[in-house]
């Protein structure tokens, strides 16, 4: 069985464009090994293969059986039947039952095996509307962001209000910190955020922007093979699990925000990793111990996803964003600072070059509200006291200046007044 299961590695690992060499390294076998894997050249158990036993009269269908199988895997054997009589079959249904039962356990067999990857190799990453939220009068679409670990099926979910890359590549991060570490690769199908058409080259390149993200993580981003859908199965298999049993149980969401909604999607996130998996005989947490193993580990700083808007700042301390004004201390009168904001969130962190400044809380697009900081007033009021006493003593100084200057006109005008109050001083001084 661990022979079998390391054959359809190597094939699943070659489909994906790995070199012999390489697929050698991560099954731990000989080049030599490998070969025989992808030509099946191992296994051999003695025992002929293809039909049954007795079933020659099945011989000249065999490929038209195979054929419609291959079309519906779960087609009734007396439809078959029946339709084979039609084309000159001599033989009895019980025949037919035999080899179509020999297909299906071939089959089930290498369904458990087929899409199997290794412990911390794959995760699968994928979009789902999630229907509408009523907010503040307005009707907002809603989606989920899926990831799922290929090995241990463990997932990370979350509701969101955009697909952009922002809230794409933070979406990442969460799931990262989420199962503590990161997979060696990640598959995704032709969604703009993850893939672009070159038609100069006529292929399909990796984003840019999640090419720097996955650089910095240390992972490689794969496209799925297309118009074959299911080598990204899992993660849409745990899709259509979380609407027949998340959103079923959830009642009516659309006046749920998605904050309160994400906590119970982690809760029942967590319900679902301790259930056992039929196929493998262990629960999602048991098996995501061999995952967490072999994931790389997180880096001491995240990737900055967020989108840098730049944000002046008036006379007044304060600065407009979406309609809304937002104070600041006064000592960044008249300057430009940079925010950083969250893509699927309320909170903006406000920045002066690399120096953090402070946090500020969101108000709803259009509401134009102003939102002054006590703190900020309180820095404000003090500005303008100091502003007020150095106007009132330049004010003082310059009718000081005006009064001496009078003085002098005065002096230059009458000399003989100033003389004779100098010379009676000067008496006084003396005696």
């Amino acid at each position: 069985m661990k022979g079998e299961y390391k054959m359809v590695q190597a094939q699943m690992l070659r489909q994906e464009g790995y070199k012999i060499y390489r697929i050698a390294e991560i099954l731990s076998v000989k080049e030599r090994t490998v070969y025989n894997y992808l030509h099946q050249k191992v296994f051999h158990d003695g025992e002929k293969r293809g039909r049954p036993k007795g079933s020659n009269k099945l011989k000249e269908f065999i490929g038209h059986i195979n054929e419609k199988l291959g079309l519906d895997f779960n087609l009734n054997a007396e439809t078959l039947f029946n339709e084979l009589v039609n084309m000159g079959y001599k033989g009895k249904i019980t025949i037919l039952r035999d080899y179509i039962q020999k297909r299906r356990e071939e089959n089930r067999k290498v369904a458990v095996f087929r899409f199997e990857t290794l412990p911390g190799h794959q995760a699968q990453v994928d979009w789902a509307n999630a229907g509408y939220y009523h907010e503040n009068g307005r009707k907002r679409k809603r989606y989920l962001f899926a990831m799922k670990l290929g090995y241990s099926r463990r997932s990370y979910m979350e509701f969101t209000y955009g697909m952009n890359m922002a809230i794409f590549l933070a979406c990442h991060i969460r799931a990262f910190i989420y199962f503590g570490g990161i997979p060696e690769e990640i598959l995704y199908d032709n969604m703009k955020t993850a893939f672009l058409y070159n038609p100069k080259e006529g292929r399909w390149m990796v984003h840019p922007k999640l090419l720097r993200f996955a650089h910095h993580y240390g992972f490689v981003p794969r496209r799925c093979q297309i118009r074959r859908p299911q080598t990204k199965g899992k993660v849409e298999r745990e899709i259509r699990y979380f609407r027949f049993s998340f959103l079923r149980s959830a009642g009516d969401i659309r006046n749920i925000g998605n904050e309160k909604m994400n906590e119970r999607l982690l809760e029942w996130l967590k319900r679902v990793d301790n259930k056992v998996l039929r196929d493998f005989g262990q629960s999602r947490l048991e098996r995501f111990a061999e995952d967490l193993e072999k994931m790389r580990e997180l880096p001491s700083t995240h990737f900055e996803y967020r989108q840098p808007e730049p944000l002046t700042v008036s006379r007044e301390g304060t600065f407009t964003f979406k309609t809304n004004k937002y104070s600041v201390h006064a000592d960044y009168l008249n300057k430009t600072l940079t925010g950083l904001r969250e893509p699927d969130g309320n909170q903006m962190e406000i920045y002066d070059g690399k120096h953090y400044i402070k946090t500020v809380s969101l108000q709803p697009d259009g509401a134009k509200i102003t939102d002054i900081d006590p703190a900020d007033r309180e820095s404000l009021l003090k500005l303008w006291k100091r502003g007020r006493q150095w106007e009132q003593e330049q004010a003082r100084r310059l009718i000081e200046r005006k009064r001496m200057r009078a003085e002098v006109e005065n002096y230059v005008q009458h000399p003989e007044i100033y003389d004779k109050v100098f010379h009676v001083c000067e008496k006084e001084v003396l005696v």
